[in-house]
């Protein structure tokens, strides 16, 4: 989706949302985690790359790894100015890490990008969005079991890394069963059909064992595709591509959609300092994480990019509306991720397509003298 279509899409929900307010605001969450989310994670994940992404692993796990650390400790800092405690600042920056890409990868497809810049921000994103899961999860265990101290968040932090490396050895382990088994098939019916039940299942069956589902999911994709393209040899028409870039769209559309329909304008009003704070916090932290890249041989433009392509979507909304009602600041949590999403999501109109533009520009002029 380009950015244009994002926002009159965000648009038309909002306007239905003043109609009808409230309609989506509890199905939102709850739709996003466990049906918009395995399709999107599973999409994604099955375009890449396993040798770009062993390639460009470094920054990948700079942006993912102390990138999502650092910006919700950031974001914590921003809230602590205002006098927030330090449990719910960092559930927030946990909340608010977590990056859609969406529109910048329609903007790379129509301008002419590095192949490696476009899987440093798809994975970026992808991976990015599992860490901060884990984070979510963790700091929310601490709150409710009121050690919301840094060492005990520490502490079940360290667990959730337990889980997500068990999430991602399912994920193998089921991609790998679905090839074999798909091995010789000519059927695309039966190969769609075995690539959704690998997107929901790898999923689901990790929340089932109190694993990480996302790193399930991805772990899943990646591995089946590389199985496809290497020794399983699986005869994966383009009639299955298709079917997950539809699939992939409607789910976006529909995200989309319902995060205009849960938006209450209204209500970002009744914690200015604290929307502000976050807001500021995360504009902080995405200068200071597309920093960590600054030593590595990628052009200032590249780094340009990623610190606009740090757009705030539908999954932030989604751990926010799933906060228990007895979390405190929970309320301003949600309000806080309405207002980044929309804050970068506008951001993003104004600085994207100049920043791939200065990318697509160097990259002909490199070209050109190269002659």
């Amino acid at each position: 989706m380009k950015l244009w279509q994002i926002l009159f899409v965000v648009g038309l929900g909002s306007a239905y949302g003043f109609v009808e307010p409230g309609r989506f605001t509890y199905a939102f969450g709850h739709a996003t985690l466990y049906v918009f989310l395995p399709v999107l994670l599973f999409e994604a994940a099955w375009n890449l790359n396993y040798r770009a992404i062993r390639r460009l692993w470094i920054p990948i796990g700079i942006l993912a790894g102390p990138g999502v650390l650092l910006t919700a400790l950031l974001v914590a800092g921003s809230l602590s100015i205002v006098r927030v405690p330090f449990g719910p600042a960092l559930l927030t920056g946990a909340i608010l890490s977590a990056t859609d890409p969406i529109a910048v990868v329609a903007v790379f497809r129509r301008l002419k990008v590095p192949y490696a810049l476009v899987t440093i921000v798809e994975c970026e994103s992808l991976f990015n969005d599992a860490v901060a899961v884990a984070l979510y999860r963790g700091v929310l265990v601490a709150l409710a079991l009121g050690t919301a101290r840094a060492g005990a968040i520490g502490l079940v932090a360290a667990e959730t890394l337990g889980a997500a490396s068990g999430g991602a050895v399912l994920g193998l382990a089921l991609a790998f069963v679905v090839a074999r088994t798909l091995r010789g098939s000519r059927d695309v019916r039966l190969q769609i059909v075995a690539t959704i039940l690998c997107a929901y299942g790898a999923y689901f069956a990790a929340d089932f064992l109190h694993l990480s589902g996302i790193f399930a999911t991805i772990a899943c994709g990646i591995a089946l595709r590389f199985f496809e393209r290497s020794w399983i040899t699986l005869s994966i028409a383009d009639d299955v591509n298709r079917f997950w870039d539809v699939g992939a769209l409607l789910a976006n559309v529909l995200v989309f959609f319902m995060v205009g329909a849960a938006l209450q304008v209204a209500r970002v009003a009744q914690e200015p300092l604290f929307v502000v704070a976050c807001i500021l916090g995360v504009g902080v932290a995405r200068v200071v994480v597309g920093g960590l890249l600054l030593p590595g041989p990628y052009p200032r433009e590249w780094i340009d990019v990623v610190r606009v392509a740090g757009m705030r979507g539908g999954l932030c909304l989604a751990l926010a509306l799933a906060i228990p009602p007895q979390i405190p600041y929970r309320e301003a949590i949600v309000d806080a991720a309405f207002a980044v999403s929309v804050t970068t999501l506008a951001a993003a109109a104004f600085t994207l397509v100049p920043a791939v533009r200065r990318v697509s520009t160097l990259r002909d002029a490199r070209a050109r003298s190269a002659r």
